[in-house]
């Protein structure tokens, strides 16, 4: 995955590389790893100590498809916390991509997961590319959800999916640029594309809505 972003007039009269800007939101149980997974994407590192989200963090990083269109994510990591689900909405609203994420450890979260898919599926924009994501298999020896009844689940609700290993890096990056492919692409953008950007949010506060496409 490369990072860059919008480039400068090209010698040959090319033009500006395309920055399409799009809100993705994280929903999951707590502890199934959102957070890990947005801290490798983003810039790379993973804590064996994660703590929990809360409210939500909001991070940016930027992908190249090609030699002439960047996708920037502008990333809304929301907590997993049973007392956070309200919140939830204010998130999601809005937003052209989701990655719903459950612990391949653990049954109840992906039975959780299904719950946030119908959520989606039902208050969501109708366009809104959802991925589903089975996390830890670096932990594969305590496998409790099969890769074949998560794939099966995600085929049957016209689903991404992916597994993955924040500690590992095991399709963390692939899982965002699958959905960036997905995504439409619109106008060119100017300016440039930050990346590895973030920041806490607290329980009052608003996220502020995302444009659509390239702007």
């Amino acid at each position: 995955m490369a990072n860059k972003g919008s480039s400068a007039q090209r010698p040959n009269g090319a033009p500006q590389n395309k920055i399409c800007q799009f809100k993705l939101v994280l929903l999951g149980e707590s502890a199934v790893g959102k957070s890990s997974l947005v801290l490798r994407f983003v810039k790379g590192q993973f804590h064996e100590y994660q703590e929990s989200t809360i409210g939500a963090a909001f991070l940016t990083q930027t992908v190249c498809l090609d030699d002439t269109t960047n996708v920037k994510f502008e990333i809304w990591d929301t907590a997993g916390q049973e007392r956070y689900h309200s919140l939830a909405p204010m998130y999601y609203r809005g937003a052209q991509a989701a990655i719903v994420v459950y612990d391949i450890t653990n049954q109840d979260t992906f039975g959780r997961a299904k719950t946030w898919v119908k959520e989606l599926q039902r208050q969501a924009s109708p366009t809104i590319v959802i991925a589903l994501t089975g996390n830890k298999t670096d932990q594969a020896n305590k496998r409790m959800v099969e890769f074949e009844e998560a794939q099966a689940y995600a085929e049957e609700n016209g689903l991404l999916f992916m597994e993955t290993s924040a500690k590992t890096a095991m399709n963390v990056n692939e899982i965002f640029l699958a959905i960036a492919k997905k995504l439409p692409k619109y106008e060119q953008v100017s300016g440039t594309a930050g990346s590895g950007q973030g920041r806490r949010l607290g329980e009052g506060e608003t996220p502020k809505q995302a444009g659509n496409c390239c702007k």
